[in-house]
């Protein structure tokens, strides 16, 4: 423990004395809160700031650190604890992100059967688009409130539409916008077009989904081949604890087991590639 406190505060004075140390450290600081600004505005999550966000997995990093240092020994917690510390808040970000822009995707054809259906009813565009953020559900509504806010402030209608394009990050939508933008800009009947862009969609999505269905299985492989290492230790560690021990305890046995954790990893973001592709 002694020895512990004194490589922290060792490390914390070589921070505070190192200037480019400190220099490197706030740029790279300042990097990862302008990603997380982006990530939390995509989100609509506007009551947190990005410097909590980076205090708290800062603060659950240094707490793993610790109580692994403690149960184990200063290799294993630095390793487990930064990569715990930093990948969870980082992959818990990354699902709401996707289960958004899913949530999105679903309700994508109904938001064109109401835009089309207003224009039919007389309204131009930027009133069908209201009707949109009265009578949809988030996130689809918030998008849409974000787009008419941005026009109530002086934004160009088009304008506004590329700015949600680039935030939504959806091939889907980015159709959708440029189709609306060019009907506007050399004219054209609006309720047929988006008429004919949803049974593109419809196309696409059913073709995106037969995809999906045929690389489940190599997805399923993948992390099934990702959780047998620590199946079988588990297995292990009730069979013989002593000498899974020696995997945390000893030199080779953690040079061992980063060899494992690489390997793992490289086949697992490996068939990921194989069977991730852009259709």
């Amino acid at each position: 423990m002694l020895a512990l406190l004194s490589a922290l505060m060792l490390g914390l004075a070589v921070f505070l004395i190192a200037p480019p140390v400190h220099a490197v450290a706030a740029r790279r600081l300042a990097r990862v809160e302008a990603d997380m600004a982006v990530v939390l505005s995509e989100l609509f999550i506007l009551n947190t700031t990005p410097r909590s966000i980076v205090v708290t997995v800062a603060a659950l990093t240094a707490m793993l650190f610790l109580l692994l240092t403690m149960v184990s020994n200063v290799v294993v917690g630095a390793v487990f604890g930064i990569a715990a510390g930093i990948g969870v808040p980082m992959i818990v970000l990354r699902l709401m992100v996707s289960r958004r822009r899913a949530a999105l995707e679903k309700q994508l054809m109904d938001g064109l059967i109401t835009v089309a259906n207003g224009v039919r009813a007389g309204l131009n565009l930027p009133q069908a688009l209201r009707l949109i953020e009265d009578h949809s559900k988030p996130p689809l509504a918030q998008e849409f409130g974000l787009v008419l806010r941005e026009v109530e402030h002086g934004t160009s209608l088009d304008v506004a539409l590329e700015n949600a394009g680039r935030r939504i990050k959806s091939h889907n939508f980015r159709l959708l916008f440029a189709a609306l933008k060019t009907t506007r800009q050399r004219g054209g009947n609006i309720p047929e077009t988006l008429d004919r862009l949803g049974e593109s969609l419809r196309e696409i999505t059913r073709l995106e989904e037969k995809i999906k269905a045929q690389t489940a299985q190599g997805k399923t492989s993948a992390a099934f081949m990702a959780a047998m290492p620590l199946v079988v230790m588990l297995i292990y560690g009730v069979i013989d604890p002593p000498g899974v021990g020696l995997l945390f305890k000893t030199v080779h046995g953690q040079a061992v087991l980063a060899v494992v954790i690489i390997l793992d990893l490289m086949g697992f973001f490996w068939i990921r590639s194989i069977i991730n592709f852009e259709y």
